[in-house]
């Protein structure tokens, strides 16, 4: 019966019989029924609210010429606003107050769990995965020492009844985190810079056997003005791009990660692009734009560029119209997952 029902009124349900809901395979063929039909998620920054909404997300944009986003539970004020990722169904929030707060909610269901305070000195850096094999949502958190006190590197694993930080033991170098980060198939990608060798390179992380390793970039120019790049999926390969005002996208593609091989294509984006950013790369090549943070044009439309036939289609978004005369900070994110399952 659960097989016919979409994810959000599953959702809504639990107070019928949360016992059915929790059960594994009830959640299971939810999730993976919603795998086979990815969403688009927004996410909307409005008078310091974070408002979610979602709409299908066009196998073939070029058949859609409008799209319908509709609303999920809304979440209390006092929680953070700056998204860090999405995975499967579950967003990571943090925030910086006197101390940092994160918290992992799930859009669909409305749940939300505020993960326990790290117990360390120095400067951190939190990030959230999803290892495909153990089917296990973890968080790897990375606190550089100040005043001589030894690094501390933890994992916590969502699904474990007691959430506890745990020190992991494989020493990595000190370095800054320079530009973006992407989990990919178990493995957390960002790219960083390293004082003592006066390098860049990609930092790779897999959540599950929690070792560290590095992928070398590609040439000495790949990441000069790194601030600029950004990491995305392609086709479940490691791609960075860099992005000019003129049109102009340089993409790589990391071909064999074992041997540090990387491909480089260049495009001429046309002009209607412009003044997008780029949110990611659908699973059929289409490099998918959004607006900027602005005030919220209506309509409000996105863009899909495919690499290969050089064509664009301007898809109309509608379901915003009430925040048209506010300053809004949307993101778009591809392939999001209804997930029932609760935290």
């Amino acid at each position: 019966m659960f097989s016919k029902v979409p994810a959000k009124s599953i959702a809504r349900f639990r107070c019928v019989s949360e016992s059915i809901h929790r059960r594994p395979d009830v959640t299971e063929q939810s999730l993976t029924k919603s795998m086979s039909r990815p969403r688009l998620l927004f996410a909307l920054e409005v008078n310091k609210d974070l408002l979610f909404f979602s709409s299908p997300q066009p196998q073939n944009p070029y058949d859609n010429s409008s799209l319908v986003a509709t609303p999920y539970k809304r979440f209390p004020k006092y929680l953070p606003t700056r998204i860090c990722t999405t995975l499967g169904g579950l967003v990571f929030l943090q925030k910086w107050l006197r101390k940092k707060t994160r918290v992992i909610c799930n859009p669909v269901s409305g749940d939300y769990i505020t993960l326990p305070k790290v117990k360390a000195t120095g400067v951190g850096e939190s990030y959230f995965g999803f290892d495909p094999i153990t089917k296990q949502f973890k968080v790897l958190c990375m606190t550089w020492s100040r005043y001589g006190t030894p690094n501390t590197h933890q994992v916590l694993t969502l699904e474990t009844g007691k959430r506890l930080w745990r020190t992991i033991q494989d020493p990595i170098l000190p370095h800054y985190r320079s530009f973006d980060r992407i989990c990919i198939n178990g493995v957390l990608y960002y790219g960083a810079d390293f004082e003592e060798s006066q390098s860049s390179k990609i930092v790779c992380f897999d959540f599950r056997f929690e070792k560290f390793s590095f992928i070398n970039i590609a040439d000495e120019g790949m990441f000069r003005g790194s601030y600029k790049w950004t990491l995305f999926n392609y086709k479940g390969k490691l791609g960075a791009h860099q992005y000019s005002r003129n049109g102009e996208l340089v993409l790589w593609v990391l071909e064999d990660a074992e041997k540090h091989k990387w491909s480089k294509s260049i495009c001429i984006l046309p002009p209607i692009v412009h003044n997008s950013r780029i949110v990611g790369v659908t699973g059929t090549g289409e490099i998918v734009f959004s607006p900027y943070a602005c005030y919220m044009p209506s309509p409000y439309y996105i863009f899909f560029y495919n690499i290969q036939t050089k064509t664009c289609t301007r898809v109309h978004v509608k379901g915003f119209e009430e925040f048209k005369h506010n300053f809004t900070l949307l993101h778009t994110f591809l392939d999001f997952v209804e997930d029932t399952k609760f935290m």
